[in-house]
């Protein structure tokens, strides 16, 4: 998110309070601890989809024809091939089990977390529903407004992610953390408050095999025939959102979700893996992944793709590889391999300080010839900076083998 301080790698609490009036982003958790994540060994894939060449991406406000619109793509298993549209098949849907205590998941496309429930102005209602108007939240809101949420928001986390429960606030706000984004803050993982009604008790299916979004966002339809999705929209999901596969065309995918209801996404703006698995990613292709991005505004707390912040930028973007970075850039800058300003390859994280021994507080992409892909600051879109002008080198990490 926004800065994060480096440290070796024994965690320790800094005692310094977050800084929400950063001209970068958030890198410091609020109670005054810098926030860390254990990094996970990659997981990932036998990945059959392949992202998306750069500048093909569409908006988050994406229409069916976009959707429709992107390459050819490899036929992972025989689906339904339903030439006259009907529900057939279609699973019955049911109402989610409400979360009261022990595991629970997200049950809208992009839930936010807080720092306190007291915090939501009435111009973050939409982001509080469900389901949410997350692109109509963020489009909404001046530059002044979006700076305000510094220090307020902690992180986000996508449809079907699994969090635990900590604590309430009467019925309407659940104390969750984030197991898959861990923090020294607390072991169960990254803490935040939620809307209760944006989580559900009951899980997800396992079916074995994973769609992961690979546009800014597509929408799951209510139904599908041979030549692709149909019907309605059901719910826009973000960019690395991951989903369970029911059956897969070279058209479409059908997914399940958490109510069992059967829906579509176009073929092309996912991958499809085996689950549980790990798959490589290379150089080239987190960089062309990164570059989907340029001109997104920034989102203090963002990790997905209607906005991010910068290290839920590098998080997001190696995580849809199946690479689990840590949260934050203060942690990012501790794992992976160090490596030499002049021996930087693209794909290498590079990170910068506030000043000479300060914390790390800003963390970008290494793209080649002395240039970055980050998101820099409110106010400003992802973009290209030069490492070398960007000010407060702190070091890079590698994180890629090829």
């Amino acid at each position: 998110m926004t800065m994060d301080a480096g440290k070796g790698l024994t965690v320790v609490d800094s005692g310094m309070p977050r800084t929400s009036g950063s001209p970068f982003g958030r890198r410091r958790a609020p109670g005054g601890r810098l926030r860390t994540l254990t990094i996970l060994t990659g997981l990932v894939v036998l990945a059959i989809g392949v992202g998306q060449a750069a500048g093909t991406i569409p908006s988050q406000a994406a229409t069916a024809a976009q959707v429709l619109a992107a390459g050819p793509a490899s036929v992972l298993a025989a689906g339904p091939a339903r030439n006259d549209g009907t529900a057939a098949g279609t699973a019955t849907a049911f109402t989610p089990a409400a979360c009261t205590s022990g595991t629970c998941w997200i049950d809208v496309n992009v839930a936010t977390l807080w720092v306190s429930p007291s915090y939501p102005r009435p111009i973050d209602q939409p982001a509080l529903a469900n389901p949410p108007d997350v692109p109509g939240w963020i489009a909404a809101m001046t530059v002044a407004q979006k700076r305000w949420l510094e220090g307020k928001l902690e992180t986000q986390a996508l449809y079907g992610t699994a969090v635990t429960v900590i604590g309430h606030d009467g019925t309407a706000w659940t104390r969750v953390a984030v197991p898959s984004q861990s923090t020294n803050r607390d072991g169960r993982g990254y803490p935040g408050w939620v809307p209760t009604r944006q989580l559900t008790s009951t899980s997800p299916s396992n079916t074995g095999q994973t769609a992961t979004v690979r546009w800014k966002s597509a929408w799951l339809w209510s139904d599908w025939r041979a030549s692709g999705v149909t019907g309605t929209k059901v719910m826009q999901v973000s960019y690395g959102n991951r989903l369970p596969v029911f059956s897969a065309t070279s058209t479409y995918v059908v997914v399940t979700m958490i109510d069992g209801r059967h829906v579509a996404l176009g073929r092309q703006v996912l991958s499809l893996h085996n689950s549980g698995t790990s798959w490589g990613a290379t150089r080239a292709n987190v960089v062309a992944e990164a570059r989907k991005f340029l001109g997104l505004q920034y989102l203090w707390a963002g990790t997905s793709g209607f906005g991010f912040d910068c290290s839920g930028f590098t998080y997001s973007v190696y995580r849809t590889f199946g690479i689990a970075l840590p949260r934050d850039a203060d942690r990012q800058a501790v794992h992976g391999t160090p490596v030499g300003y002049g021996s930087l390859l693209p794909g290498d994280l590079v990170f910068f300080r506030s000043g000479p021994g300060g914390p790390i507080i800003h963390v970008g992409l290494y793209v080649g010839g002395g240039n970055m892909i980050d998101a820099p600051h409110t106010g400003a879109p992802v973009r290209y900076d030069a490492v070398a002008a960007f000010g407060g080198y702190a070091g890079a990490r590698r994180y890629l083998s090829r």
